[in-house]
């Protein structure tokens, strides 16, 4: 993929995304001194696409398959030949027409050629041969001689292997993996996007858990010191201080699993927007300062539907290799086809060398007659001896079994194929569905949670006061603390999960699971717990997350 289509696949990936709304900081801790990196959404997913490991070994994958064209390609580019040889031999005498006792020849060749292969299946051949000879034979005319021989032939299928051959079949199905390839780099960045705005949502949410947490502790810490004071001044028994005690060592403990679940959320961040394994990057403190919002989202599930099953990446790489194995039958139904190819070849060829006229036959030299090279050359284009070939090559195996085998078989895949685009329909559907039940399910979590943590306000502000007019328990105060820090948690989780869902219904119409930027589904059940399962299951506990 070439630096133009993949910046439009950034803009495309950053247009895509879903707004996010509000930037609120949350508030710092005084106690960490690490240094912040202070980072909204569009910052996060910039980071990315720049930086993001996976992406950058998915990169390669386009550029290798475009060489991969380029190298089949090649077998129609022209090649040129040339030989050099110098040969000496000495042959005794073997019969009175040998030329002497011992015959001594000494030859050059030097020989050039081109030849190449034809887009339409043919092939064409250029030699030009040469060759000067010296010898003590008696019986040789020439001395040296020089002899020359320029050929072009050519052969062209009109059957088998004229539509198409395994040449142009491979370019063909390279090229097409080189469409896939392009595919499943982009399946690749909208999978790593949006993980990492999920990411985003996930340490949201991890930080707001821990601040609530500590809300729950600091509540928890005050209403114990309230009733340390009861017991000094005497109106409340000591027994009784040990519920409160027991409740914020309790809630201390949340909040140091909730400070592990942050750096947790943290370091997955990090593992997206860094591409190197820096120890300052691992001791940064990020800082989202983007706080998601449940604004209501209409989804329109026939639409998103056909959205999905048009464009969807792994759609589209389903369909190209079907294409491919298209290719593949044709080349195979070609196979079945006799073979009648033209052969047609045109030469010439000359002699040169100094002219020795001997006395009688094999006597006394009488008379020389210079010469050289260039009488041959006069004769090789003065076509003064021409040769020509014209014919036909015809071959037909009778029972050819093995074309049969490989045509059905080319069949087969192609029928294999287009039964995996319709299961792969139907789980494109199955998924998109999923995904929209998700998004309504969680914005009825959000609604819901929303209203109970309302209610747990009031209901612990209610039980505060009448235990202040001593009509009320501890364990019942301690409990509506306990239940208002669930109530807020759930509600958190809810808003988390339901702008995850949104990211995952956005993905689920572009991009298949498929590449490095996912693979595992989790469906967030909405109590701080998730399962792992295949997309098309059909929970609707929760937004489903990619990995």
């Amino acid at each position: 993929m070439n630096r133009s289509a993949y910046a439009a696949l950034v803009a495309f990936v950053l247009a895509a995304g879903l707004a996010p709304a509000q930037d609120v900081l949350p508030s710092p801790s005084p106690l960490d001194p690490r240094p912040v990196l202070e980072l909204t959404l569009d910052e996060a997913v910039r980071r990315t696409l720049e930086n993001n490991v996976d992406i950058a070994v998915e990169r390669f994958n386009p550029e290798s398959s475009i060489l991969n064209v380029d190298e089949l390609k090649g077998v129609y580019g022209p090649v040129l030949t040339s030989q050099v040889t110098q040969n000496s031999a000495a042959r005794p005498r073997s019969n009175a027409f040998s030329g002497g006792q011992s015959v001594d020849t000494d030859t050059l060749n030097y020989n050039f050629g081109a030849f190449q292969n034809v887009p339409t299946g043919g092939d064409l051949r250029l030699d030009f041969t040469n060759r000067r000879s010296s010898t003590n034979s008696v019986f040789e005319s020439f001395n040296p001689s020089f002899n020359s021989n320029f050929n072009l032939s050519y052969s062209q299928p009109f059957l088998r292997n004229f539509r198409t051959d395994a040449r142009r079949t491979q370019i063909k199905v390279a090229k097409k993996s080189r469409e896939i390839s392009d595919v499943q780099f982009r399946q690749t960045v909208v999978n790593t996007v949006a993980s990492v705005k999920q990411s985003y949502y996930d340490l949201l949410y991890a930080i707001d858990n821990l601040e609530a947490q500590r809300k729950s502790l600091a509540l928890a810490s005050k209403f114990l010191e309230e009733n340390q004071i009861k017991v000094r001044v005497g109106t409340m028994a000591p027994l009784d201080v040990v519920q409160a005690e027991s409740e914020q060592a309790s809630r201390e403990e949340a909040v140091i699993v909730a400070e592990a679940a942050v750096a947790e959320a943290e370091d997955a961040l990090k593992r997206a927007i860094f591409n190197t394994n820096d120890p300052a990057m691992w001791e940064t403190r990020i800082v989202p300062v983007e706080r998601p919002t449940a604004e209501p989202f209409r989804v329109d599930l026939e639409a998103a539907i056909l959205a999905a099953l048009g464009k969807r990446t792994d759609m589209t790489a389903a369909r190209k290799r079907l294409e491919s194995s298209e290719y593949n039958v044709e080349y195979a139904r070609n196979q079945l086809l006799p073979t009648v190819d033209l052969i047609a070849a045109y030469g010439t060829t000359g002699i040169g060398g100094t002219f020795l006229e001997r006395e009688g036959f094999g006597g006394p030299i009488v008379r020389t007659v210079p010469g050289g090279f260039g009488d041959a050359l006069g004769d090789v284009f003065g076509r003064s001896f021409p040769t020509w070939t014209f014919g036909f090559n015809v071959a037909y195996p009778i029972f050819n079994r093995q074309a049969d085998a490989a045509e059905a078989r080319a069949r087969i895949s192609r029928d294999q194929s287009q039964a995996s685009i319709r299961r792969l329909e139907m789980q494109i559907t199955g998924e998109v569905r999923s995904a929209a039940r998700a998004v309504e399910t969680n914005y009825k979590r959000v609604e819901s949670t929303r209203a109970a943590r309302v209610l747990q306000e009031r209901r612990l502000d209610a039980e505060t006061k009448k235990f202040a007019a001593g009509m009320s328990t501890n364990f019942l105060v301690t409990q509506s603390q306990r239940d208002l820090a669930v109530a807020e948690v759930a509600e958190l989780r809810a808003i988390a999960d339901y702008r995850k869902s949104l990211v995952n219904f956005e993905r689920v119409q572009e991009a298949g699971l498929g590449g490095s930027g996912g693979g595992t589904v989790t469906v967030s059940t909405g109590s701080g717990q998730t399962t792992t399962g295949n997309p098309t299951s059909g929970n609707t506990g929760g937004s489903q997350q990619q990995q």
